[in-house]
């Protein structure tokens, strides 16, 4: 899976962490899971991406999670678009049960291990990305901002969809085919 840029702003220490926790991944949306084995139809990406373009991901809240692949989180506003594809997806892999994502819709920004979110590392994080200004939260309007670089986001327009084998340790996931969609951000299927 590609790497995180350099520089990415979590800043972790990680001669006191857990080797699990902060592991390097790019942020994510995942839309549905299933097992890893199973076969998926070849030609899923093509058939769906036909006529679709990409789809805008507006920013709710950070969110501090309770479950390693849930420990750092932005919620964002369900749109119709990123709705119907999910339900595609669901629809097209109904024969391998697929298992809708948790607090679907989400960007993933940080998988931290249990017993260092026992020592309060998600909220020391989250809190640490609040003061240093890289995520700005508005909450008169209910939403959050993430600032990367001289430029602060409120949302992402997702313009890939991935399919991605995550069997093992996070940094070993490795992507099977992905497909672009008009748009600057990617859209991730993982399983």
């Amino acid at each position: 899976m590609p790497q995180r840029p350099q520089g990415h702003p979590l800043e972790p220490d990680r001669t006191t962490l857990s080797p699990s926790s902060y592991p390097m991944f790019c942020p994510h949306v995942t839309l549905a899971t299933v097992r890893s084995g199973d076969e998926v139809p070849s030609g899923l990406l093509a058939n769906l991406a036909k006529g679709r373009q990409s789809i805008r991901l507006n920013f709710l809240s950070l969110v501090v999670g309770d479950h390693y692949f849930r420990s750092l989180l932005v919620s964002a506003r369900p749109t119709e678009d990123l709705l119907a594809l999910r339900d595609e997806i669901t629809e097209t892999l109904s024969h391998l049960y697929p298992r809708p994502a948790p607090m679907f819709p989400h960007l993933s920004l940080a998988y931290i291990a249990d017993e260092d979110a026992e020592a309060g590392e998600r909220e020391r994080i989250a809190q640490s990305l609040r003061e240093r200004g890289v995520v700005v939260e508005d909450e008169s309007s209910h939403t959050v901002s993430l600032r990367c670089g001289e430029v602060c986001l409120s949302g992402v327009d997702l313009a890939e969809i991935w399919l991605v084998d995550c069997e093992g340790p996070v940094e070993g996931w490795s992507v099977r085919d992905k497909i672009s969609l008009p748009g600057a951000s990617e859209v991730h299927v993982m399983y």
